[in-house]
Order: C-alpha cells, then structure tokens, then sequence
C-alpha cells in the first residue's frame, strides 16, 4: 500500500476532522478533563479546521488507497495546530512524512503536544520548554519547540 502525502482537498475536510477525533479519543483523551474534551471536539471539527485554512492555515493528508489516514495542519506562523493519524497506522512513518511535507512549505517549528505524544514530537526534532500547563479552554499540553 502506497502512501500519499499531498495538500487536502475541499472534499475531505469531514474525513479529516473524523480522523482527529478518532485519534484523540484513542490515547490523548485519557489526560484530558471534560471540558478539555469538548473543547477539542469543537477545535477539530471540519467547519474549525476549514476556517483555519481560510485564514492562511495550511492542512495535509495522508492517504492511503483514497482513504485519509492522518492529518497534518499548521498555522501561518509555524505551529502545529494538529497532528493526528490514525491508530492502526501510527509507529509506521505517517507523522514522519506529514512533517516533511509540510516542511518543505514552511519549516514547523512549534506544537502544543498532548502528554502522550511528547516522546513522538522528541523524535521529530522538537523539545519541550516548559512543564505540563492547562489551557484557558481546560486543555493540557506540552509547549515544545524545534531549534
């Protein structure tokens, strides 16, 4: 099965927000309070993650035989607002490849990382710059950062 990294297209906005959330619910989750939970499921919606591209947001897919596997979207100023793939696909070089790709348009140099995906943005080149905080909205994080 070939591995396809490429922008997304209008069409799979609502496969991509099903992808996040489906990932979300699998680990990060479990370090999340109520409302941190429903804040991000507002955050990952289509509408949401749409409007953010509207606004110089930059989203990637990969794909899989035309089927969404993992997301990619940065921010206009280098942060990654959402990285998230698929369970059965994680540990296989998905997030890795989303990285580039995303890379090559502008080098991704900020994440707010969800406690269990840390050690993953560590092999990605990124290092945590401060503890454990929660969000205003009631989401914990990581801030890290790539130098």
């Amino acid at each position: 099965m070939a591995l396809e990294i490429r922008e997304i297209a209008f069409s799979e906005y609502e496969r991509a927000a099903e992808v996040v959330w489906a990932s979300f619910q699998h680990l990060a989750a479990q370090y999340q309070s109520a409302a941190g939970i429903e804040q991000f499921r507002r955050f990952a919606q289509a509408s949401e993650i749409r409007a953010r591209d509207a606004v110089g947001g930059q989203c990637h897919v990969a794909v899989i035989q035309n089927t969404v596997i993992g997301v990619l979207q940065a921010r206009a100023d280098a942060h990654i607002a959402l990285l998230f793939v698929l369970p059965e696909f994680q540990s296989r070089g998905v997030g890795r490849a989303l990285i580039r790709a995303a890379d090559a348009q502008q080098r991704l140099l900020t994440v707010n990382a969800s406690l269990n995906s840390v050690n993953a943005y560590m092999r990605y080149g990124f290092m945590p710059i401060g503890a454990e905080q929660l969000s205003d909205t009631g989401i914990r994080f990581v801030p890290m950062k790539r130098f």
